[in-house]
């Protein structure tokens, strides 16, 4: 294995942490763009190189890709408050202006670019009849929930990959669980008894650890596979309703009863938010398994969640001490 140097792009996200983490111990050299100090201090806790920019802009920070073999595009764009159409919408334009200055700093570099790896989500893809989506699945023309951020940049990363061979790796993700981000929101309001189900507790939701997308990413980097794309998901498809009694049992609490209607969740939590909660997809990893020979560290929410459901009580129990 040949040592990448590696530009992260949400390196303080949601798989930020396991990503540097898995990189530095694969021998990588890291360079991680943050827009603060005290995140430039957590990145060279990790190991990591940290460069102070902002996507939003050009600026200095675009002079660090210059020598970089790979880049990882894992930032985001989302709208704090309800997720409506038109905030993911506005989200995916926003994007948009940040791939495009990352793709003018990589065309002014001078070495050669092994693998540009793009975190999307499931729902640019159309499932067929049996809700099952995978790398042969085509590309909605109407896009719904997150897949109306990420259908504004595909075309852009498209066509760098067709009119200057840009080594574009697509990592289509189910919705990934971690310490940050909405899962520890989940917990709480499981917690407090603040939980409705959106919709048919029937319903499939296509879920991933940040652990195990942190293993892809860095698979890609290694193994790039330009012009490829892959479903990212366990192995495992989680009902909506059995993925929350599950939670509810380890945090020791009722599993909740009430439901939502979707027109209601959507007034609630905003249109987008509901298309993707509601989307009803399962996916099949075949293809990431094989050709890039990832190995799950956890094949599904029942391996995964529990350290996590941990870790959550144990700092609620921590926070909650503190006020005593």
């Amino acid at each position: 294995m040949t040592a990448e140097t590696v530009f992260v792009a949400g390196a303080t996200g949601l798989v930020g942490k396991p990503l540097i983490h898995r990189l530095v111990d694969r021998g990588h050299h890291v360079r991680a763009l943050v827009r603060n100090d005290p995140s430039a201090t957590l990145m060279l806790s990790m190991g990591a190189e940290p460069v102070l920019g902002d996507l939003a802009a050009p600026g200095p920070w675009q002079d660090h890709l210059g020598d970089c073999t790979s880049v990882i595009d894992a930032s985001q764009a989302r709208p704090h408050g309800r997720l409506t159409a038109g905030r993911a919408n506005r989200a995916g334009r926003d994007r948009v202006r940040f791939t495009q200055n990352l793709l003018e700093a990589i065309r002014n570099g001078h070495s050669p670019l092994g693998s540009y790896v793009w975190l999307t989500g499931l729902d640019e893809l159309v499932p067929g009849p049996d809700r099952f989506v995978d790398e042969t699945s085509p590309i909605n023309v109407r896009p719904r929930g997150f897949g109306r951020i990420g259908s504004q940049i595909r075309p852009v990363l498209e066509a760098a990959h067709q009119s200057w061979g840009l080594p574009l790796v697509a990592l289509h993700m189910g919705l990934i669980y971690g310490s940050v981000g909405w899962f520890p929101d989940y917990l709480r309001r499981l917690q407090r008894r603040r939980f409705a189900l959106v919709g048919d507790a029937q319903t499939f939701v296509p879920l991933v650890s940040a652990a195990d997308v942190a293993r892809t990413i860095v698979a890609a980097v290694e193994k790039r596979p330009a012009g490829r794309r892959y479903v990212v998901v366990d192995d495992e498809p989680a009902r909506q309703g059995e993925f929350v009694r599950f939670l509810a049992e380890r945090l020791g609490v009722p599993a909740p009863q009430r439901q939502f209607p979707l027109w209601l969740a959507g007034l609630i939590v905003g249109r987008a938010a509901v298309e993707t909660a509601a989307s009803n997809v399962r996916g099949r990893n075949a293809r990431v398994k094989s050709e890039l020979d990832v190995q799950l560290e956890f094949p599904s929410y029942r391996e995964g969640t529990p350290p996590l459901v941990e870790e959550f009580v144990s700092a609620t129990q921590g926070r909650n001490a503190g006020r005593k």
